[in-house]
């Protein structure tokens, strides 16, 4: 066999995985409902919020950043909405991890012999597995804001030396920004890795599944940063989509409700349509998110990481 064949293996090995991934996917319609949970709460959301209200631009945000760092109350006013935030990102990972958990059982094929208890304590251990995994990055974002908020009571108060605030903050703050990006793709990794040893009937032990997790991500960080790097492009290339197409349909409602037609029967019946095709896309999203953990799995069974697990449970039975 020649050496162009033999490094071409692993790549097809790659692509078939991917492809089987995509047809469970497809034959597996009951995978899409719990794969819609953790889709809407993590991006599904996205396209109507942005489709539906007018995104700031930059005078916005100067006078809402010029308001916030002025205010006699600064920094509280930030603490408070770094606070409401946080809040509001817990209540998204607590639906994910119920979904996820509910996509997980299913890719399993024991759902049906799970009682409603046991998936509940797999939505537990994921929630806590989303935890762990998002601290890098949590710490991250933190230095991001921190450096973000710096440069901005800088260049707000600095005189105009031409150019666009909130690009030269931009600017200040990209290696922050990396260092976010690195940090989100690892969390994914690693909560893939001990998200699938922690919500299965055989389940490891938290801190076993913890620490096989950690040593998968160890062994293997190329392969594992690179899958979560690419399944999180493929949800962002439909979240772009799902945000044109949604932005195009909205336009005609957000016309008549501008001039005051809003309760007439065609700017309804567009309204209605809307809603109907926005959770057509989020059942999508589902789909998609059952193919990106059925890909996960696939690829974690497939290699020493498969191997691994293999070993951690033969140990705990």
């Amino acid at each position: 066999m020649s050496p162009a064949r033999t490094d071409d293996r692993p790549m097809r090995a790659w692509l078939q995985r991917a492809g089987l991934a995509a047809r469970i996917a497809a034959d597996h319609g009951e995978l899409w409902l719990p794969g819609a949970l953790a889709w809407v709460a993590f991006l599904g959301w996205l396209p109507f919020v942005l489709a539906v209200a007018r995104a700031p631009d930059e005078g916005d945000l100067t006078v809402f950043g010029a308001g916030l760092v002025t205010s006699g109350d600064w920094p509280a006013n930030a603490i408070r909405l770094g606070f409401a935030l946080f809040v509001l990102a817990l209540v998204a990972n607590t639906l994910v991890a119920f979904g996820e958990a509910g996509l997980l059982r299913l890719l399993d094929g024991r759902l049906r012999e799970a009682s409603g208890s046991a998936l509940l304590v797999a939505a537990r251990r994921l929630w806590l597995v989303q935890l762990v995994a998002a601290l890098p990055a949590g710490v991250a974002l933190l230095a991001l804001v921190a450096a973000a908020a710096g440069a901005a009571v800088g260049e707000l108060q600095s005189p105009d030396i031409g150019g666009s605030v909130w690009m030269r903050v931009a600017a200040r703050v990209v290696p922050f920004a990396l260092v976010l990006l690195l940090t989100l793709m690892g969390g994914q990794a690693f909560a893939a890795a001990a998200g699938r040893r922690l919500a299965g009937d055989r389940a490891l032990h938290f801190r076993d599944g913890v620490a096989g997790a950690l040593r998968d991500l160890a062994h293997r960080p190329v392969q594992g940063i690179g899958l979560a790097a690419l399944g999180l492009a493929v949800q962002v290339i439909y979240l772009t989509l799902c945000l044109l197409l949604l932005r195009v349909l909205w336009a005609p409602i957000g016309a008549a409700l501008a001039e005051g037609r809003a309760m007439t029967s065609a700017p309804l019946l567009l309204l209605v349509g809307f809603v109907a095709i926005w959770l057509c896309l989020v059942l999508a999203g589902g789909a998609l998110r059952a193919f990106v953990a059925a890909w996960w799995s696939l690829e974690l069974a497939a290699g020493p990481m498969g191997e691994s697990s293999a070993r951690e449970e033969a140990a705990a039975t």
